[in-house]
């Protein structure tokens, strides 16, 4: 296939839809909408480590973005990781709720309008990108696929029409291990299909949890598939050969040893040791082969189908999520310090921790004292420091003035340098738009001088509202500043 030709094309991101039949993607009876897929590759995919290279160096177009064009709609099949990067950084409101303030933070280190299109290359169908796909994803250089991952893309590429010998020959895939992933793949769909308790369930509808490994290593041997009383029709299809319910009590059972990693891959090295598994479970456990029956794999799905549907909206959240409550310190639990100055650290653990609506007075100290040694730290590792002191410099020289070896560039100067176009470190227009308001305007409640007051001025005094009001309105500029600077 001549690739050369597929159009390229500059996009928005926003126009593009992530792959609902990514294969990193729990199977379900229902497609999961935008909002889950971003919640499940957030949860398992290292999005937020993506987010902060991009933020951190930039968004390379090495590679573009793959996408087809679907009854109208553009969707990306290779690069899902990359463009829910961009979609978050863009619109961090769309992650999971406890992941939001970490994606503001990154979003506001970077212009966004540098990442609102992007190149993409036009396929001229699903079915045509697979020899990219394989060669990306089944190879063990590139961020390679979990077992059950790589065994849904066969899969679907055999739903698309294409046989296993001309998936073999066409893609170098050795026929044997096709049928291995397609096997693997039924086993799967029916281990999902179980009625399993909710937190070993949890894990098996992960694919990324789930250590299809074990399972195959079960299954691949006759004593496992005796044991269960099943065979493989045509090599791939599950065959039923005793009843049906007496299966699925053998097979909750493997599954869920495996769930809990009562029995891992090492543990199944030989036949002698699932012989000696097997030979470890009670008879409450032990499938009654004289119960003759017949089932398959449709069979299975089909009766169980109706009440135990597996849904990415589950994987998408870890727990049911709990009413929100006040935090007890001024800073937010999920927010984090990652500097590298263990006095700054001090401060923000104990503004996490001290009681505000108790200690205000405390709470308003510490907090300007987070806002400028953090601020400084910055300037510091940034350079921006330097700078300001190379100002001064030239300032106080016209006056004949010489500046001490200790001198230091206050709040206020510090948040005015902030605000000038040759310091790069503010990109957000709403932030700086946020700070100028916070530093110009002195008869504002939320200002630098009211900031000021609290420490200096007895007559004014914080309460909790007022704090937190505060944190709520420089948030953005914390997200940025207590994250360590990466210089060249």
């Amino acid at each position: 296939m001549d690739f050369s030709k597929w159009p390229e094309k500059n996009l928005l991101v926003t126009n593009i839809l992530l792959d609902p039949l990514n294969p990193r993607i729990p199977p379900s009876d229902e497609l999961p909408d935008q909002r889950t897929l971003i919640a499940d590759l957030v949860l398992h995919d290292k999005i937020d480590e993506l987010t902060r290279n991009i933020a951190n160096n930039g968004y390379f177009p090495i590679e573009s973005l793959i996408v087809i064009k679907d009854n109208y709609k553009t969707i990306v099949i290779e690069g899902n990781r990359r463009l829910a990067a961009l979609k978050l950084l863009i619109n961090p409101d769309a992650a999971p709720e406890e992941f939001i303030p970490k994606f503001r933070a990154i979003s506001n280190r970077i212009d966004i309008n540098n990442i609102k299109k992007v190149r993409v290359i036009v396929a001229p169908s699903r079915e045509a990108t697979a020899p990219i796909i394989m060669s990306k994803h089944t190879k063990p250089q590139v961020a390679s696929w979990k077992p059950i991952m790589k065994a849904a893309f066969y899969h679907r590429m055999l739903q698309s029409g294409i046989s296993i010998e001309d998936l073999s020959q066409e893609y170098n895939i050795a026929t044997s291990d096709i049928i291995s992933s397609l096997r693997l793949f039924n086993m799967y769909k029916v281990a999902c299909a179980l009625d399993l308790p909710e937190d070993v369930s949890k894990i098996v509808h992960n694919p990324r949890e789930f250590n299809a490994t074990t399972l195959q290593r079960f299954y691949v041997h006759n004593i496992g598939l005796d044991f269960l009383g099943i065979e493989f029709d045509d090599g791939i299809d599950i065959r039923g050969k005793i009843a049906v319910d007496e299966f699925k009590k053998g097979y909750k059972k493997v599954v869920s040893d495996i769930a809990t990693e009562k029995i891992i891959s090492r543990s199944l090295d030989r036949t002698s040791d699932i012989q000696k598994y097997i030979d470890s479970l009670s008879d409450e456990y032990r499938p009654d082969l004289t119960k003759k029956g017949k089932f398959s794999t449709d069979t299975i799905l089909n009766t169980e189908g109706e009440t135990k549907k597996v849904s990415v909206q589950s994987v998408g959240r870890r727990t049911a999520r709990k009413t929100k409550t006040k935090p007890k310190g001024l800073i937010p639990k999920s927010v984090s310090c990652d500097l590298n100055n263990q006095r700054i650290q001090n401060i923000f653990d104990e503004l996490k921790t001290l009681y505000v609506a108790k200690y205000p007075n405390a709470v308003s100290v510490l907090f300007r004292s987070l806002l400028e040694m953090a601020l400084s730290h910055y300037f510091d590792i940034t350079g921006e420091l330097s700078i300001l002191i190379e100002i001064e410099k030239d300032k106080r020289s016209k006056k004949n003035q010489p500046l001490s070896k200790d001198w230091q560039p206050t709040l206020t100067e510090m948040l005015k340098h902030l605000l000038k176009p040759e310091c790069k470190i503010l990109k957000n227009p709403n932030l700086i738009k946020v700070i100028n308001k916070f530093v110009s305007e002195k008869e504002e409640l939320l200002s630098n001088d009211s900031l000021n007051y609290f420490v200096h001025n007895q007559f004014y005094s914080p309460n909790e509202e007022s704090l937190r009001r505060f944190w709520n309105h420089l948030e953005g500029l914390f997200q940025i500043i207590l994250i360590e600077p990466v210089t060249e």
